[in-house]
């Protein structure tokens, strides 16, 4: 039996393979643009992206015909819009390290606003969350009004995109969500108050969910296999670097350099150390 992985990361889509217990492979590297259309703007090509990724499980069952279960890491933050009848994006992917909306921050901690993103989502108002950008999004693209007007719009990180197209599930697991600033952190579920905030539609944001069950299968040729595990990359490297227990940390180092703990079963919020 074989277990795929794929990391749809910053710069690239990458496939491994635990195959048993004594073989493991990296299958595939493929590479996507970046593209910088004005300063502070970073934005991804979705189709290129959700193509990336459906090439490496393609190339993955030719070597391993045994895969069993697939599991989906993703950017985190990094988000978008699409149509939610036929699946194609009307936005670009927005990606984490955009500061487009870096003003727009500003005037919302100017306003006092910083407190009520702190007490419901745990994070600062900060432009590398989603919110802002899935606002921002909501704001400038006429196709974004469009749809909601119609009742077919979708709002989202790129897991919930890679999801839906792959295997028709719109869903996004609960440590995505928790990098939006709009989830509830207490509650695991998104935040009517917050959505408010950003001026996002709560309805058209996917279902949270656990980070493994069933997420549906993707189809390759003739073969169909199950995604059962969808997470942010970094907090899957907490699991895959063994931190299991309260005070475990690590920091990985890529396009950013990332330091997360296990807190155990509550929060810690601790805003003055950042």
């Amino acid at each position: 039996m074989s277990i795929l992985a794929i990391d749809q990361g910053t710069t690239s889509t990458r496939a491994y393979v635990r195959h048993g217990v004594a073989e493991n492979k990296i299958v595939c590297t493929i590479k996507h643009q970046q593209h910088y259309p004005k300063p502070g703007w970073v934005e991804h090509e979705p189709e290129e992206l959700v193509n990336n990724i459906q090439r490496c499980i393609d190339l993955s069952l030719q070597q391993f015909t045994d895969i069993s279960a697939i599991g989906i890491d993703n950017q985190g933050e990094s988000c978008l819009a699409w149509d939610a009848v036929s699946k194609q994006a009307i936005s670009p992917v927005i990606v984490w390290q955009d500061s487009r909306t870096q003003s727009a921050i500003e005037a919302m901690k100017e306003q006092g606003m910083e407190n009520r993103t702190l007490e419901i989502a745990g994070l600062p108002l900060d432009a590398y969350f989603s919110a802002s950008k899935l606002s921002w999004i909501m704001q400038n693209i006429p196709a974004a009004q469009a749809l909601l007007e119609k009742g077919s719009l979708c709002l989202g990180t790129t897991d919930a995109f890679f999801l839906h197209r792959l295997t028709g599930r719109f869903v996004s697991d609960i440590t995505t969500a928790s990098r939006t600033s709009l989830m509830d952190l207490q509650h695991g579920q998104w935040s009517q108050k917050l959505c408010d905030l950003f001026g996002i539609p709560m309805h058209a944001l996917p279902e949270i969910v656990a980070t493994t069950g069933d997420f549906g299968a993707v189809q390759s040729g003739t073969i169909s296999v199950p995604v059962t595990a969808s997470i942010v990359d970094q907090q899957a490297s907490l699991y895959g670097h063994g931190c299991r227990h309260a005070g475990d940390a690590k920091i990985t180092f890529g396009t950013g350099a990332f330091a997360l703990v296990l807190t155990g079963n509550e929060p810690r919020r601790a805003p003055e150390q950042g």
